[in-house]
């Protein structure tokens, strides 16, 4: 264990990519215990042979092509005839446009980016502050990961046996509390921030309609992979590659926007993202698996039982110890490594293993905003072309608003288990 530990530690300070990490440790701890180096291969591949893995790849490529195929921009002209003629419109069109992109792509990066891009432009020229503007899209841009088809719910599960589509499920309410306070903040912050957030037009009907028709065909997405998954006609993985098929055919044919030169660059950067999530679930299988051979999981469970004997408490604790390790390490990484052992010591305390998922993946999604690393405040950093520092002071308010959705959550299970419960997944 000690070898398995300094290894791990070693490495994350060499700065070796966190994709490599683990399966690095794992080899350096086999080869320490005098174990036969083909159970690195063994337990690699064995990780990466579940089905489901593959609605990762497929989520983020179906992300990547309703940015290239126009689907993106006829929800932002649909969120814009809503909500247009608000103060801080475009602050609001941002949390819209995340929400329902959200829906459909499962990789909040992708989101932010599209989102940012189309946006900031109009913020810059309409002068709002960029700076809270980068971090509110960067926010509303973790719905992804939340909301299915979040690739990390398909990770977790994957990860602790359970279903995707209770998580799916399990996932919504809680995403769904974000936006409304999300489109307060937007609106506050507006209302106090000068001439510049005033409306630019007003609201018609005629161009809600004309806008929403447009944007059928690219929300017509959501339909095809919620209900069918939700419907029983597709699993999580058919579903994601049904959407691939569907956003190549309504960029192609329907807004024409698609060209079939740009699915192999598209595919190649989906590709490479999600090889760098492979690489790091095969090497994270083998570093549990250790963890697990020597006691690890076993040992943190009799820790918390003799040292915390409040229920609710180890809530607490949790939430407080991932939120910490949100900040210098990534969500994929914080899943693989530790979702085993606090789903499995909150069982012990009686907790529902879908309850404990939606909680421990709403952490991640918090670590997305959180300082250093905070994956989605990047992003939209580097669109708006402002240094990651400015844009962090301004996402404290947001980042307080997603901490009391997380306690809410956490503490009135009920949010993530009653749309379960009623579709009969869970009992």
């Amino acid at each position: 264990m000690s070898t398995l530990a300094a290894g791990f530690f070693f490495f994350i300070l060499l700065g070796v990519p966190v994709a490599f990490v683990f399966g690095l440790a794992a080899l350096v701890a086999v080869i320490a215990s005098d174990l036969p180096l083909v159970l690195v291969a063994h337990r690699f591949v064995a990780g990466l042979n579940n089905f489901t893995l593959m609605a990762i790849p497929f989520f983020l490529l179906t992300g990547m092509l309703m940015e290239a195929g126009g689907l993106a921009r006829r929800i932002i002209a649909f969120a814009m005839a809503l909500v247009g003629w608000i103060t801080g419109s475009l602050l609001m069109v941002a949390v819209l446009t995340a929400t329902a992109l959200a829906a459909m792509s499962g990789s909040g990066s992708a989101d932010t980016a599209a989102v940012s891009s189309a946006l900031m432009p109009d913020m810059r020229r309409r002068k709002y502050n960029i700076d809270f503007s980068a971090a509110l899209i960067g926010t509303a841009g973790t719905l992804a990961q939340i909301l299915p088809p979040s690739t990390m719910l398909v990770l977790i599960a994957v990860t602790n046996n359970l279903s995707v589509s209770a998580l799916f499920l399990g996932g919504i309410i809680p995403g769904l509390l974000v936006v409304p306070a999300l489109l307060y903040l937007s609106y506050r912050h507006a209302k106090k921030g000068g001439e510049q957030y005033a409306a630019s037009g007003t609201f018609s009907l005629g161009e809600v309609g004309r806008t929403f028709i447009q944007a059928v065909p690219a929300m017509g997405l959501a339909v095809v992979i919620s209900g069918g998954i939700f419907s029983g006609l597709f699993t999580p993985t058919e579903a994601a590659g049904v959407a691939v098929v569907y956003t190549i055919l309504v960029g192609k044919f329907v807004y024409r926007e698609l060209k079939w030169s740009d699915i192999p660059k598209v595919t190649l950067r989906a590709g490479a993202i999600s090889s760098a999530i492979m690489f790091l679930v095969g090497g994270a299988t083998i570093f549990n698996w250790l963890m697990a051979a020597v006691g690890v999981p076993d040992a943190v469970a009799g820790w918390f039982q003799a040292n915390v004997e409040s229920a609710w408490l180890f809530l607490v604790v949790m939430n407080i110890f991932l939120m910490l390790l949100g900040m210098p390490m990534e969500g994929f990484a914080i899943i693989l490594l530790l979702s085993p052992i606090f789903l499995e010591v909150a069982a012990s305390y009686g907790f529902d293993p879908n309850h404990i998922a939606i909680v421990f993946v709403f952490n991640c999604v918090i670590g997305m905003i959180t300082p250093p690393f905070g994956g989605t405040l990047f992003v939209s950093a580097l669109v708006a072309g402002r240094p990651i520092s400015a844009v962090t002071r301004k996402v404290y308010p947001l980042w307080g608003v997603m901490t009391v959705v997380l306690l809410l959550i956490t503490y009135v299970p009920d949010l993530v288990l009653f749309l379960p419960r009623a579709a009969g997944f869970v009992d």
